[in-house]
């Protein structure tokens, strides 16, 4: 949840990967888990191994939606909705839910009438305004007047995402974070450069358009390479899940107790706030007008909020934060320096209950209510002797993980072993042929797994290679080697790009001549261009209306820049002109001091992408079907 508050355009993919995992969250209020299979024979919107998510089900979900998004773009509403695919992002959510719970189960995992207690009873929405619970009667009044099923129906559903809640953490326990990876993530961060620069798109230059057949089979010739297939391997391949072996530990209460004794440091917290927030995005490169305008509608939210209007579903329908937009806009609890510090100073000024004014961060405008605040102190151990005990299950099953595979690796001797030591072991033996680029999501590998096989000889067998399963042990029984692809397969990206060369040649030939003038600026206008700020930057950020480009990263943030360096780079687009105004030196101290929140974050990250990861193997062991043409009449 944190995370997007501190994270950038760096990160977008593992964001993204998040939103799946959030949707599962959100889903947990909206429907009764009790109206399974009661729609009428073909009365479905998907079926999940022949047991159907009910049309009533689906419904309820896109139509929330739906609702929440037409009160907030109003006139503009049907101009936008298809955009949107709420019957897609409704339906695949609810899929999602379904296979993960049934993996929960099938793992043992359960929430407890006392964790759906204490769920319901720091949930803000039953509190008064003195923070105490409003009390059974009220309470169940509340729930029966907007829950479908009444109570019993609701908190099975608070056990449901409680339950998800818990499988992501078992999925995800596994997560690890080097410090070389720090130093880099950091580094992008904080090391900071600028730059006076004129962009020079392709489109401003001319160049010819046409592509000739003889030019096409002139540039595939002398480009071939750029059109191969890798080198695969054909593999046997035997995993160790660690998630079965788990069942194989034996983590006693008193086991348990010994260790948060342990780390009692590590359960000291500092002060904290428990905030929500609503999340506006402005896109890069916006225009004065454009940023305004956004910042006029987050104005407009806090308004409503301030009068009384639900801030979870607004959160749900107008947040740009995936991960915490369809949670209600909840951050949970952090201390100071979580959040980047505009955030982190507009909530430690903001008293518990109330609204702190809009927020502008990099990552766009905020609208912030405080819901709680605790001093510092030390987490009771009831709160977290079940996240400690499954991480010494895990521990534990790794260290069995280990053993096995290293037991498993000494009796074979080559590929054909593979069959008879499986057998002995209750393992399958699967087939695969595979890459250095190729990377399946059902063992989720790491690039130790992908490097280790790609260094694979004929009859030869890898050392146990983790993944984020546990360990693979692979033999490889034949080398694919790489190719090339025929020029009538890739046609139309050989034009293509024939095309992106011709415009970056034309776009850097007229930055030279930028660069030979008197002045950035003067070289910009007679080109009839604009020079611009790059402001601050950091390593990878994009560099406004030109986007990323590795030279000019390169140019900025390597060892010989210095400020007034000045030169010309090629872009995805056409080419950039620069001189350096800015050129930070990392500093070592700070670095040190920030790692442990960032590895904190980084690991975060992780946990979301692998828990994804699982999310995206599961569905390949489901028969999943869809009403497709359900899901696109409300997808409009």
């Amino acid at each position: 949840m944190l995370n997007v508050m501190r994270d950038n355009l760096r990160h977008l993919k593992w964001v993204l990967g998040a939103v799946a995992l959030s949707m599962l969250f959100y889903l947990g209020a909206y429907f009764d888990p009790r109206s399974y299979n009661k729609g009428a024979a073909g009365d479905w919107a998907a079926k999940v191994d022949g047991k159907e998510i009910t049309r009533d089900e689906f419904l309820v979900v896109a139509r929330r939606q739906d609702e929440n998004y037409r009160r907030m773009a109003g006139a503009q509403y049907e101009q936008i909705k298809k955009s949107l695919q709420i019957g897609s992002q409704a339906i695949q959510g609810l899929i999602d839910k379904r296979i993960v719970i049934a993996d929960a189960d099938k793992l043992g995992l359960r929430a407890t009438r006392e964790e759906i207690s204490r769920a319901i009873l720091e949930d803000p929405s039953f509190k008064d305004p003195q923070g105490n619970f409003i009390g059974k009667d009220r309470y169940t009044d509340i729930v029966g007047a907007n829950f479908e099923g009444g109570v019993e129906a609701f908190e099975r559903s608070i056990g449901e995402t409680l339950l998800v809640r818990k499988w992501a953490d078992v999925m995800a326990s596994g997560a690890q974070v080097s410090d070389e990876e720090l130093k880099r993530a950091w580094t992008s961060r904080n090391v900071r450069a600028g730059a006076d620069y004129v962009y020079v798109p392709a489109s401003a230059v001319t160049f010819e358009t046409k592509v000739t057949p003889a030019e096409t089979t002139a540039w595939y010739e002398a480009h071939r390479d750029d059109y191969k297939r890798p080198e695969g391997r054909k593999l046997r391949l035997l995993v160790i899940d660690r998630q079965t072996l788990v069942a194989k530990t034996n983590v006693k209460d008193a086991d348990v107790k010994a260790d948060y004794d342990q780390h009692a440091a590590d359960y000291t917290r500092p002060e904290q706030r428990h905030a929500r927030h609503i999340l506006l995005k402005v896109p890069p490169g916006a225009a004065p007008a454009d940023k305004e305008s956004i910042r006029t509608l987050a104005g407009s939210i806090l308004t409503r909020v301030k009068n009384g209007e639900d801030f979870a579903a607004l959160a749900k329908s107008m947040s740009q934060d995936p991960v915490s937009g369809q949670n209600g806009g909840d951050l949970g609890w952090f201390g100071h320096g979580a959040m980047v510090k505009a955030f982190d100073d507009a909530v430690f000024a903001t008293s518990p209950g109330q609204f702190a004014p809009v927020v502008e961060t990099e990552f766009g405008f905020h609208v912030i209510q405080v819901l709680e605040e605790r001093p510092a102190g030390t987490t009771p151990f009831d709160e977290v002797k079940d996240s400690i005990r499954k991480r010494l299950e895990l521990q534990k099953a790794q260290d069995l993980a280990v053993a096995e595979a290293d037991k498993l690796r000494s009796e074979l001797k080559s590929p054909a072993d593979f069959d008879a030591v499986a057998a002995k072991a209750d393992l399958k033996v699967e087939g695969r042929t595979l890459s250095a680029d190729d990377h399946p999501a059902d063992l989720g590998p790491t690039p130790e797994f992908s490097s280790g096989i790609a260094a694979l000889q004929p009859n030869q067998v890898s050392n146990p290679l983790p993944i984020a399963r546990g360990f693979a042990i692979a033999g490889c029984t034949e080398i694919v080697p790489p190719s090339v692809r025929s020029q009538s397969e890739v046609l139309d990206r050989i034009a293509n790009d024939i095309l992106n060369d011709r415009g970056k040649t034309a776009a850097l030939a007229a930055a030279r001549k930028i660069l030979a003038a008197s002045s950035l600026d003067a070289g910009a206008k007679a080109q009839k261009l604009e020079m611009k700020k790059s402001g601050d930057l950091t390593s990878g950020a994009l560099l406004p209306s030109v986007g990323r480009s590795a030279e000019l990263d390169a140019a900025l943030f390597g060892p010989a820049s210095h400020v007034g360096s000045r030169g010309v780079a090629a872009t995805p687009g056409g080419a950039v002109v620069y001189e350096i105004t800015r050129h930070d030196v990392f500093d070592p101290a700070k670095f040190e001091s920030e790692k442990p929140t960032l590895r904190d974050e980084l690991l975060q990250q992780q946990r979301n992408q692998m828990t994804q990861g699982f999310i995206e193997m599961l569905r390949q062991e489901h028969v999943i079907e869809i009403n497709q043409p359900l899901v696109d009449s409300v997808n409009g």
